[in-house]
């Protein structure tokens, strides 16, 4: 049975995804967007809202506000880039790529203000984006053709990426002894969401070739060795959730998307 957040916790993650909406897309407008890419931003939830994960580890309430919104600006002009790259949205691509670009900017001067230490910051943002963007470019040449391929591919523009906001979000909330905690859990919870976005994209966007999914429904991958993989993935989120009691509001959120996969998507590509 999937699991459900508590109610609290469900008004407190809207308010923060509502505020990252809102300041993401007023910056959009005022900057050129066209009212297609504003309405694109705002209806981008899960990259709205997963900042309010990632902060879990920031204990002083306008701090965690401030940072939730400056991963908020800089996630959301990495998604502009991915669909500038995929040209799959309809998009103006001059605005997709001034509005990636501009959002970036910002968001890196405020990520670079709220921390300590600047060089932190743009220090994680060079050797993480390194690993991200080499890696696309090997996902786009060299299809996976099995789990571990899969993995490998997964681990950079899914583990990496979160697990560099991860990061960010404890060096910028000045909370350092949580740093390794909050790269763990943003991994392993991004490589969760990565999963859930293969299987998803089989049937939204056509998916095929490397795609997890396809490799399922093929018999290249077990369904049974995926589900394995997932229960490793929830324990390495949980390990890390369990290290401090700040972050404990996020042990149902990981039973939550983990159980969502499970339940919901993996039945869609079972080999029968």
């Amino acid at each position: 049975m999937t699991a459900v957040l508590p109610e609290a916790y469900t008004t407190s993650m809207l308010v923060t995804e509502a505020a990252n909406r809102d300041h993401v897309t007023d910056f959009v407008a005022r900057n050129g967007g066209s009212p297609e890419l504003v309405a694109h931003t705002a209806a981008l939830r899960l990259y709205l809202r997963v900042p309010h994960f990632l902060t879990e580890w920031v204990t002083e309430p306008e701090l965690r506000t401030a940072v939730a919104r400056a991963l908020a600006m800089d996630i959301v002009a990495m998604k502009l880039l991915d669909d500038l790259m995929d040209d799959d949205t309809g998009l103006n691509r001059v605005e997709l790529a001034c509005l990636c670009l501009h959002l970036h900017l910002t968001a890196l001067r405020e990520m670079c203000e709220l921390a300590a230490d600047a060089r932190a910051v743009t220090d994680v943002l060079e050797h993480d984006f390194t690993a991200v963007c080499t890696g696309q470019i090997r996902t786009k040449s060299h299809r996976a053709e099995n789990l571990d391929e899969w993995c490998a591919n997964a681990s950079t523009y899914g583990a990496t990426f979160l697990g560099c906001y991860g990061s960010l979000s404890a060096i910028c909330g000045r909370e350092e002894r949580s740093v390794d905690p909050a790269r763990r859990f943003a991994e392993a919870f991004g490589t969760i969401i990565t999963i859930a976005d293969d299987l998803t994209d089989y049937d939204r966007n056509g998916e095929r070739e490397g795609n997890l999914g396809h490799l399922m429904r093929t018999g290249a991958v077990p369904a049974q060795d995926v589900e394995a993989l997932l229960e490793r993935l929830r324990a390495q989120a949980l390990d890390a959730v369990r290290e401090q009691p700040a972050s404990s509001g996020l042990v149902p959120v990981v039973g939550l998307y983990t159980d969502d996969v499970l339940d919901r998507l993996l039945p869609r590509h079972l080999v029968h």
